[in-house]
């Protein structure tokens, strides 16, 4: 996407002053639950810690594919299945190329985390991802939604970049092949864990009849 400047400060300005993300501050879901196949602390987290389904999504901002998904099938699925409680929804941000987690984008999402604004800041985050590491922060920094100086303060931190280098070790290990792609795993009344995956931005149906079938097993 090749814009102008100024045109991408607009619409960074338009998506955060409307609210154009999606919806409130994560709710920040304890780990009660046997056999998680990833840490939820310190991630975005969407929904309650007893929903039987636990998806796991693997994003990468400068995905076309991982926006398609979020700006027209993500928020269905949080008013049908996350918000009524039948599936809870961490994301991890990385990719499949090494290399991205040295992309500023990494470490602005987790700083907007830090600052419990990660949802609300999602589509401008999307949508100005390909700019260069110093024009980038700076459409960052001009957000309402975010403290300036504590965004500064945050960046500087060694603290995030080594939890970026982790969630680019955790698509690693859980060999994602490209994005997104969700591992979905569901609690049985036992407490038993099955796993499967989706991969690529499937259409809205796909993900509702993959979910509708999980939910009706035991």
């Amino acid at each position: 996407m090749r814009r102008l400047v100024s045109n991408v400060v607009r619409f960074f300005a338009a998506a955060v002053l409307l609210g154009l993300g999606h919806g409130a501050a994560p709710s920040w879901a304890a780990e009660t639950r046997v056999g998680l196949p990833v840490e939820l602390t310190g991630r975005p987290v969407l929904g309650v810690n007893t929903a039987p389904v636990l998806v796991v999504e693997i994003s990468n901002f400068k995905c076309a594919q991982c926006r398609k998904f979020h700006e027209n099938v993500f928020p269905t699925l949080r008013k049908d299945y996350i918000e009524t409680g039948k599936i809870q929804w961490v994301v991890v941000n990385a990719s499949d190329d090494e290399s991205e987690q040295y992309g500023k984008i990494f470490s602005i999402a987790r700083c907007a985390q830090r600052q419990g604004k990660y949802w609300e800041l999602l589509d401008g985050l999307f949508s100005v991802a390909h700019r260069a590491p110093s024009v980038l922060e700076a459409l960052v920094a001009k957000s309402p939604l975010l403290d300036r100086s504590e965004l500064e303060i945050c960046l500087q931190d060694r603290g995030v970049r080594s939890a970026v280098a982790k969630d680019f070790e955790l698509a690693a290990r859980l060999r994602i092949r490209g994005t997104p792609t969700f591992v979905i795993s569901k609690w049985s009344a036992d407490g038993k864990r099955t796993e499967s995956t989706i991969a690529g931005a499937q259409p809205l149906a796909y993900f509702q009849r993959a979910f509708d079938d999980l939910l009706k097993k035991p």
